[in-house]
């Protein structure tokens, strides 16, 4: 690839950028600073607070047609199945998620597609100066995702889209994305048992939670949920005045699925009524089209969510499950896939954080893995060496030094070896080396599962597929 002059600047503007972002939570005395004003009930004080130093203030803030989306499992996939229909009934679309794969433009979307790299530049340095020239303290600046947030909807605002699709960060109720007042229409994806420290760690405490995002007057739409948590979401939309509908799995699907299918019909059961509701709320020149509403489900690509790609001698399986009821369904999609055949699995995992490993690993043992790889999430010297594009600074984590990640690491192995202690199991620094040890055996041909983390599909899907389907 020739590189012209503009091309070079242009990466090093984003990659300075990307630089300054992650320093948002890296900064020892910002850190420091960060958890005491990071109790949860403030979250939404300190992001109305930077909302306004940046000029942007709830009077234009409830102009925006929002959908706010949050659960636990799902939520990406149903935020990007309502962000394809609503684009293919002719809306102009914004669609803010989270985490991101590859690139961090890619969680802020116009019409499905990342924002380029020169205006994420741009729309960076305005907002960050905007903020640096007026902060209290050294420290006095929003935390990571706050200032994605805030980006997300200045770019919203000054493209003038039709809708912005939000996807819930955590939980709902303090989630900064709830800054936004007014919302059309909400949706609630399944609920699981995930972020225990911020949200509880009952099932009720985390419909609470999540229930946060119910407006005065808004269509809510929720997926089936176990009976306790139904119980308080019905409950919060009666103190909230929202009008609540519970969706029934009413999608049917002809073809042959690469996603398993109780989850796409749930998923798309629920799209297809949050898109109804908001053209029936902000129609346009087109009528809802249910046929081309499903077309839209069909074609659309979520990265990193029961994604299958051949590279050698091996195929991978890629999915980002993290909590227990996912990680069964990405167990059975593995089975239902590979079962028929001679090659030899293996499981590529890593976990970090609160969650227990032990949970998740638990559930693949009916995989009868081969081999079981553990490694980081991080990408090692020599790998870098030799890539073509050597700028990783979107996916560092700037907060757990290195020796973290490799004790993770060593910790989710120890697990492996007492759930299964004939286990062949290897460790490696990074998904380059792991992918540099199947490739050496050439006589040999793996099913491959890659799971546990989102980070883990990014330092995959890096190596695997740099741009995403084309996406980036």
């Amino acid at each position: 690839m020739k590189w012209t002059k503009k091309a070079i600047l242009c990466a090093s503007e984003i990659q300075k950028a990307v630089e300054t972002l992650n320093k948002l939570q890296s900064n020892a005395e910002y850190i420091k600073q960060a958890k005491i004003r990071n109790n949860p009930q403030n979250n939404l004080l300190e992001m109305e607070k930077f909302l306004n130093r940046s000029g942007l203030y709830f009077d234009q803030l409830d102009k925006l047609p929002v959908i706010h989306i949050t659960g636990t499992n799902g939520k990406g996939t149903t935020c990007s199945y309502c962000e394809n229909i609503l684009r293919n009934h002719g809306y102009k679309t914004g669609f803010f998620s989270s985490p991101h794969l590859i690139e961090v433009r890619e969680r802020i979307r116009l019409n499905g597609i990342p924002i380029s790299q020169d205006d994420f530049a741009k729309h960076f340095w305005r907002i960050y100066n905007q903020l640096d020239k007026v902060k209290s303290a050294s420290y006095d600046m929003p935390l990571y995702f706050r200032f994605l947030t805030l980006m997300a909807l200045h770019i919203f605002l000054s493209a003038q889209v039709d809708v912005a699709i939000l996807e819930v960060g955590i939980g709902g109720e303090y989630d900064c994305t709830n800054i936004v007042r007014k919302t059309l229409v909400a949706g609630i994806t399944p609920l699981d048992i995930d972020h225990t420290l911020l949200l509880g760690n009952s099932i009720e405490s985390i419909a609470w939670n999540k229930a946060g995002i119910m407006k005065p007057n808004a269509e809510v739409f929720c997926v089936q949920q176990p009976e306790a948590a139904m119980k308080v979401l019905k409950d919060r939309s009666k103190e909230r005045k929202c009008n609540f509908h519970v969706v029934e799995d009413h999608y049917t699907y002809n073809k042959v699925s690469r996603i398993p299918l109780h989850v796409l019909r749930t998923n798309a059961s629920l799209s297809l009524s949050i898109s109804e509701a908001f053209m029936k709320l902000r129609p346009n020149h087109n009528k809802f089209n249910l046929e081309m509403a499903k077309q839209s489900i069909e074609h659309t690509q979520w990265p990193g969510r029961y994604e299958i790609i051949p590279r050698n001698n091996s195929v991978f399986y890629l999915d980002g499950a993290h909590t227990e009821d996912s990680m069964q369904v990405c167990s059975d999609w593995f089975l239902s896939k590979t079962g028929q055949d001679n090659r030899k699995r293996v499981l590529i995992f890593n976990v970090i954080g609160q969650r227990d490993p032990e949970k998740l690993l638990i559930i693949l043992l009916k995989c009868d893995f081969d081999i079981a790889i553990f490694t980081t999430n991080n990408f090692d010297d020599d790998y870098l060496k030799n890539a073509v594009n050597k700028n990783t600074s979107d996916n560092k984590d700037v907060i757990n030094p290195a020796p973290y990640h490799k004790e993770r690491c060593s910790e989710n192995a120890k697990v492996w070896q007492y759930l299964n202690s004939s286990a062949t199991v290897h460790m490696f620094e990074s998904f380059p080396q792991a992918v540099k040890f199947l490739e050496n055996h050439t006589d040999t041909q793996f099913n491959v599962l890659v799971t546990g983390s989102i980070h883990l599909l990014g330092a995959a899907l890096f190596v695997l597929d740099r741009t995403l389907k084309g996406l980036l």
